[in-house]
């Protein structure tokens, strides 16, 4: 009874100081076209206007909209909301090592889930993909806390009765929580499916399907049937067919708009190794060679618990849930998600990376520390998988601040926007891509052309007059860059405020651009981000 009272002080304290380090660094600021929706949604939801965009995430932004009913502004409410997500996860990935893997584990996953950058960084943005990773972590705990009841020790028939009502109580909270989870995160659906499915299936039975399917259709209907009565049907199927066909086919980064495997595969591997897990790459910051090691090692420890197939085979009937929810999600966002540009489609696998790496650790010296009088050898195999934790951690937590200060600073698009709206009145056009709503809200008083092609472009600008036009560097192609330069047009930067891809990694070049007729190209290695709008 003391050691579990120790294990709740310890995780609130663990949780305290997640939300207190995630508050800190809140920003105010849009950062994108998607932050600038959900804060518009918590103004006003209204789904013809996209505000927010399909799939409209109405759990969070209802979430948001409560706190704003406090005295919140829009974006303190969505900065509030994603914190307490964050120091949420922190703590459901403690719950969830301790489920899997012990006292030991549960210790490790914590202080590393409070030090990971990716999950500090992920827990200051104005989106919705923090409140998503805390479901998914909170869920697949409670099904492997049922899974721990239903293999704890023999006992009297009684007892046993009582733990698999729990254990069937804790999957049935899954599920609705899955369920539910899908009004903040759509996308994170390959968990609520390969939950479903691994849960009926151990049941066995029509029965069990239909139960199970009922526990999850209850945690959607919960926010599916107010997101009906608020919207006009017309509207919500109007505009989620529009989003969701561009999505796949023009610009939400899928294996059909970025079919290149190479492109896709460095997606995978900077993803979740130089992104989620914090490691070491060319452009990083040069710390991450400190910490590199240390994470190789904690890897390696890692594989070596599940390696052998008879090892890897128990995993996965130990935890079905959780590995077959991680090999859904790593297919799906393989596949459908944009993750060439995109590291934070990773994020919900985050979690249980770093509960790999804990139980790694755990696994390398024994539960308790050696006793007084141990040998040597004995003693130092007990306090090392401690002090490497403890080092990865310390680097992390450097990482982690740096990034979290320069996240603070305007995105290279909110600063364009702040620039345009601060340059005084001017009649010049300005072209973009994907910036047009964001140039009309913050900048009222300019202009801007949504082009969607490089043709278009290419006319818009001839169009603008002797003064030229101003172009976001997102719209401005190779193609059309040098058709420009073939009329005489001169492209010069006007403005541009460049931060860590680390911290925006798809527009952390953006620029604005000027173009003028009259002059030879000027620089041809002006910066340019991947084309095609955020993927929702």
């Amino acid at each position: 009874m003391r050691e579990e009272r120790r294990d709740v002080v310890a995780l609130t304290a663990l949780t305290a100081a997640a939300l207190a380090s995630r508050l800190l660094f809140r920003i105010d600021h849009d950062e994108d076209i998607d932050a600038l929706r959900f804060a518009l949604g918590v103004e006003r939801f209204d789904v013809a206007e996209l505000r927010p965009h399909a799939p409209y995430y109405p759990v969070f932004i209802a979430a948001a909209k409560g706190l704003a009913l406090l005295g919140a502004t829009p974006r303190a409410a969505l900065a509030l909301v994603s914190a307490a997500s964050g120091a949420a996860t922190v703590a459901f990935t403690a719950l969830l090592a301790h489920a899997i893997a012990g006292r030991r584990a549960a210790a490790f996953a914590g202080v590393l889930a409070l030090a990971s950058p990716f999950l500090w960084l992920s827990s200051e943005k104005l989106l919705s993909d923090m409140a998503g990773a805390a479901g998914t972590t909170a869920a697949l705990w409670l099904c492997a806390r049922a899974r721990r009841l239903r293999r704890a020790p023999e006992a009297a028939s009684p007892e046993l009765a009582a733990r698999e009502a729990r254990a069937a109580r804790s999957r049935t909270c899954a599920l609705v929580l899955l369920g539910l989870g899908l009004g903040v995160r759509l996308s994170y659906f390959p968990f609520a499916l390969a939950c479903l499915a691994v849960i009926a299936r151990s049941e066995g039975g029509r029965l069990a399907w239909l139960a199970r399917g009922r526990d999850l259709a209850t945690g959607a209907l919960a926010w599916l049937v107010p997101l009906v009565l608020i919207a006009t049907p017309r509207d919500l199927v109007a505009t989620t067919w529009v989003q969701g066909l561009g999505h796949f086919t023009r610009w939400g980064g899928t294996a059909i708009t970025v079919s290149s495997p190479a492109d896709r595969l460095h997606g995978v591997i900077w993803g979740i190794w130089a992104n989620g897990l914090g490691g070491a790459w060319p452009d990083a910051p040069a710390a991450r060679w400190l910490g590199a090691p240390i994470l190789l090692a904690l890897l390696a420890a890692a594989a070596l618990r599940v390696a052998p197939l008879q090892r890897a085979a128990r995993a996965a009937r130990d935890q079905p849930e959780v590995w077959a929810s991680a090999l859904a999600y790593f297919l799906w966002a393989l596949l459908g998600q944009n993750i060439a540009h995109k590291p934070r489609h990773w994020l919900p696998l985050v979690p249980l990376l770093l509960v790999a790496l804990a139980a790694g650790a755990a696994a390398l010296s024994p539960a308790l520390p050696a006793p007084a009088g141990a040998p040597r050898g004995r003693a130092l195999r007990s306090a090392a998988p401690a002090a490497l934790i403890a080092a990865l951690a310390t680097q992390w937590i450097a990482d982690a601040i740096s990034l979290a200060r320069q996240h603070q600073a305007p995105s290279p698009a909110a600063a364009i926007v702040g620039f345009l709206r601060d340059a005084g009145a001017e009649q010049r056009p300005v072209l973009t891509r994907d910036l047009d709503r964001m140039i009309q809200e913050g900048a009222p008083g300019r202009r801007p052309v949504r082009v969607r092609s490089d043709d278009e472009l290419v006319r818009s600008v001839e169009q603008a007059g002797p003064g030229g036009a101003l172009i976001t560097s997102e719209a401005l192609s190779p193609a059309a860059r040098d058709a420009l330069a073939g009329r005489g047009h001169a492209i010069s930067i006007r403005f541009a405020r460049p931060r860590s891809r680390y911290v925006d990694a798809l527009w952390s070049d953006l620029a604005l651009l000027e173009a003028t007729p009259g002059g030879p190209l000027v620089d041809r290695a002006l910066p340019r981000s991947p084309r095609g709008a955020p993927s929702r």
